[in-house]
C-alpha cells in the first residue's frame, strides 16, 4: 500500500515529501523517513469530449438534412459557428441553449441523446 512519507535530512530536517510504499522508503531512505499517512486518491482527470463537427451533425439523424438546409438566421448562424470550429464540445453549457433554439425552429432535436451520449472512436476529431 502505498503512504505519504517526509523524507528527512540527518538533523531531521523535511527535505522531500513523497508518495512510495514501505519497501521503497526503508530501502531507500532507512531511518530517515517519517509517515503521513495513506496516499491521497489519485486525481481524477477528465476526458474531454469533443467530437468531429461532421459527427455532431449526424447525431441529428434523419432532421440532419433538414437542419443545415433550414434558412432562418438563428439556425443558419448556429450551423455557420458550429462549422467555423475545429471539434465541438458536448459538455459546453451553451450548446444546450443552442439545441433548444433548434428545437424553437420546429426540428425534432433530442438534446439529451446528442449531447449524453457516449464519445465513439469515429467520432473524434
Amino acid at each position: 500500500m502505498r503512504h505519504l512519507y517526509n523524507i528527512l535530512s540527518a538533523d531531521g530536517a523535511i527535505e522531500n515529501t513523497i508518495v512510495a510504499d514501505d519497501a521503497f522508503v526503508t530501502e531507500h531512505h532507512a531511518g530517515r523517513f517519517e509517515l503521513l499517512g495513506p496516499a491521497p486518491a489519485d486525481p481524477v482527470v477528465a476526458v474531454p469530449r469533443h467530437i468531429a463537427v461532421g459527427s455532431f451533425f449526424d447525431r441529428f439523424g434523419a432532421a440532419k438534412w433538414a437542419i443545415l438546409a433550414d434558412t432562418s438566421p438563428m439556425v443558419q448562424a448556429l450551423v455557420r459557428d458550429c462549422s467555423a470550429r475545429r471539434y465541438i464540445d458536448l459538455d459546453r453549457p451553451d450548446l444546450v441553449q443552442a439545441l433548444q433554439l433548434l428545437v424553437q425552429a420546429g426540428h425534432a432535436v433530442d438534446a439529451e441523446a446528442i449531447l449524453g451520449g457516449a464519445v465513439r472512436p469515429e467520432e473524434l476529431p
